[in-house]
């Protein structure tokens, strides 16, 4: 038998930055506590010695923050460079969709929703792994538009991620 035919004695090791397809379940992206670094934010419903914590997830908010900063539940959200909510409620976050309520306002609507903006419910989904975090990547947003604004107004997208690291 030949050295590279022999079984291995050990399995190999993963490389503990790469999230594999496997990890994904059910669209959870989950990894271990020791994967993160620090203790888990949440978990996966079970206890016990098999329990595997949840990977937290975020939105990267380019509220007050040019290159956006990774944030949960926050309370004025940029969505695209056109779209804003503010004084947002969330109802739930994670780890697949986040939904809440807010004002609605952006570019498209200027003059008039500066100083009313419309009243809104948004969704976040499509969650991506991003350097061991959890990332919203869409937006769908409820609102009651006048008819005439319909059409420009920003309503579903896609947000952006923090790059991943080149390597």
């Amino acid at each position: 038998m030949h050295p590279i035919d022999a079984p291995l004695a050990h399995p190999p090791v993963r490389d503990p930055h790469r999230v594999l397809p496997a990890d994904i379940r059910l669209g959870v992206v989950l990894v271990s506590a020791a994967l993160l670094g620090a203790a888990a934010c949440g978990s996966t419903g079970s206890e016990g010695p098999d329990a595997v914590p949840e990977t937290p997830v975020y939105v990267l908010n380019l509220h007050d923050a040019e290159q956006g900063r990774a944030d949960r539940r926050p309370t004025d959200l940029v969505v695209s460079e056109f779209t804003a909510l503010n004084g947002v409620t969330w109802h739930s976050w994670g780890p697949t969709r986040a939904a809440g309520k807010g004002r609605l306002s952006g570019s498209w609507c200027l003059p008039g929703c500066a100083d009313t903006p419309y009243d809104a419910t948004v969704t976040l989904s499509g969650v991506v792994p991003v350097r061991g975090k959890g990332y919203f990547t869409r937006y769908e947003i409820t609102a009651d538009v006048p008819a005439d604004l319909r059409k420009q107004a920003d309503l579903t997208g896609v947000i952006p991620t923090p790059e991943s690291p080149v390597g």
